[in-house]
């Protein structure tokens, strides 16, 4: 085995044992509120979400975070007047791809719960940009809903996507998230060190 060989196979067992490592938290947490129907069905949409990053990746290439955004809010079916999308092109690498997949799909999954998808007049507003800080690049990702009337069915405590942001992020992905509820709505944001998902030689 060459070196080349040697390293996709070393970037291949690191991506099983983080999408592993994310699979058993999302086990845990469901096997902590009971394992219900609703819990069950929760689990089978993250796994989806990871498992369709992995396969719009590939295990080298990466993936756009546009089309990752817009295809999970199309899946919820989410009308184009019920959000709008900014930010440069961004390819995001394998292991940010299956973590930013699964924050996503926690955001909408949320949203058509207790947020903007399931009120017509709300709004998603879903931005990010690049920075740079110490000198090393950021990617800022920003999900904001507004216009929302917080309905008494919200969850009172921190949940499963408050847990992945604020653990996840900053375990994998060595960088920092935060939810914060807003008077109309709630605000999500996300920010970690940056490197580009093209394709691995």
């Amino acid at each position: 085995m060459d070196s080349s060989e040697f390293g996709q196979v070393s970037a291949l067992n690191r991506r099983i044992c983080r999408t592993l490592s994310m699979l058993r938290l999302v086990a845990a947490h469901v096997g902590a509120r009971g394992g219900s129907s609703n819990e069950s069905r929760h689990l089978a949409g993250r796994i989806g979400a990871i498992g369709r990053a992995i396969l719009v990746t590939g295990f080298f290439d990466g993936v756009d975070l546009e089309s990752l955004v817009l295809d999970e809010l199309r899946l919820h079916a989410a009308g184009p007047a019920q959000f709008s999308i900014s930010g440069p092109e961004v390819r995001l690498a394998s292991d940010a791809a299956d973590l930013m997949s699964l924050v996503i799909h926690e955001l909408a999954t949320n949203a058509v719960k207790y947020g903007a998808l399931s009120q017509s007049r709300a709004k998603i507003s879903v931005g990010w940009a690049l920075v740079h800080r110490f000198g090393r690049q950021i990617l800022q990702f920003e999900w904001l809903e507004t216009g929302v009337q917080i309905m008494a069915r919200a969850p009172p405590t921190p949940g499963f996507g408050s847990e992945l942001i604020q653990r996840l992020i900053a375990r994998e992905l060595k960088g920092e998230g935060k939810m914060t509820l807003l008077a109309d709505g709630v605000r999500c944001a996300i920010a970690f060190p940056f490197e580009s998902g093209d394709a691995a030689p």
